[in-house]
């Protein structure tokens, strides 16, 4: 009897349990009326009134950095880029005329006579008039230098947005007419190595520069894994980029370059003073005006 009982009141327990359990239970629970939580049926929800939605002016940038100029060939002719190039070549070839005068005349075969500066204008007369020759360069100029600096002046081109044909004509432009029956042809004759070489060689060392350079971009400026290699492979893959970029950055001006074929650049006090000083009259004069603005 006693055990019938106990099996009553358990299972009338076990049903009263039950009741209870099926009921709904509600709870709500507010922090600084923003953030409420509750608990429905069992059922665990979370709701807040903070928004963390981005706006317009928040929006996620994934898009890569814009690479600098001097590593981003442009889609289209960029005269004024060019332009700016060129004004960096010329620059540098004045240095570079510089720098020769003061190598030793086994490398450059210019003698003594090759460096005077007196009567400058009447021997670019001589020396454009006398040539092209056969020159006596040692063969790392004519034929590793050479091609270089005819794929240094391809290489502007290219970056500026020209194809390669037209890359080529600037080479061809810059090494010849400018560089060796203008700069050079100061100090020497013309050199039909170097007419020939210069652009045609340098147009094809020119175009594995630049294919090469958009490569090592490519790979994240690495190379062999290494970033100072990468670097310094960029740099001489296209110096005249990087030196143009590195001198427009720092003073942020412009240069204007022009030739001046008018005895002292027509200025008449100039030409006065140097004619009271007992300066000779040249009539054969050449000169170049480079203007800079900061």
């Amino acid at each position: 009897m006693k055990t019938i009982a106990g099996l009553a009141l358990s299972s009338s327990v076990t049903v009263h349990a039950s009741n209870n359990i099926s009921q709904d239970i509600e709870f709500s629970y507010t922090v600084d009326r923003n953030q409420e939580f509750c608990l429905d049926n069992n059922s665990y929800r979370y709701s807040t009134s903070n928004s963390y939605a981005l706006t317009s002016d928040q929006s996620l940038d994934f898009s890569e950095p814009e690479l600098p100029l001097y590593m981003n060939p442009r889609s289209e002719k960029d005269w004024d880029y060019l332009k700016g190039q060129t004004y960096t070549i010329l620059g540098l070839s004045v240095a570079t005329v510089g720098l020769m005068t003061l190598l030793p005349e086994s490398i450059t075969k210019w003698d003594a006579e090759d460096r005077d500066l007196s009567n400058i204008g009447s021997k670019w007369k001589d020396n454009v008039t006398s040539g092209p020759t056969w020159d006596r360069d040692e063969h790392f100029l004519n034929y590793i230098a050479h091609p270089y600096f005819g794929g240094v002046y391809y290489t502007a081109a290219r970056h500026a947005g020209f194809n390669e044909f037209e890359s080529f004509m600037y080479s061809f432009t810059m090494s010849t007419f400018f560089w060796e029956y203008g700069v050079e042809a100061f100090a020497e004759v013309p050199s039909w190595q170097d007419i020939f070489i210069t652009p045609f060689f340098g147009a094809v060392a020119g175009e594995i520069m630049f294919e090469t350079e958009q490569e090592i971009v490519a790979n994240g400026g690495e190379v062999m894994g290494s970033e100072t290699v990468g670097d310094v492979s960029l740099f001489f893959l296209n110096p005249v980029g990087h030196i143009h970029y590195w001198v427009s950055d720092a003073w942020g001006g412009e240069a204007e370059f022009s030739f001046n074929n008018k005895p002292w650049g027509n200025n008449q006090d100039a030409a006065k003073f140097a004619l009271d000083a007992g300066a000779a009259y040249d009539n054969q004069y050449y000169g170049v005006d480079l203007k800079i603005t900061f």
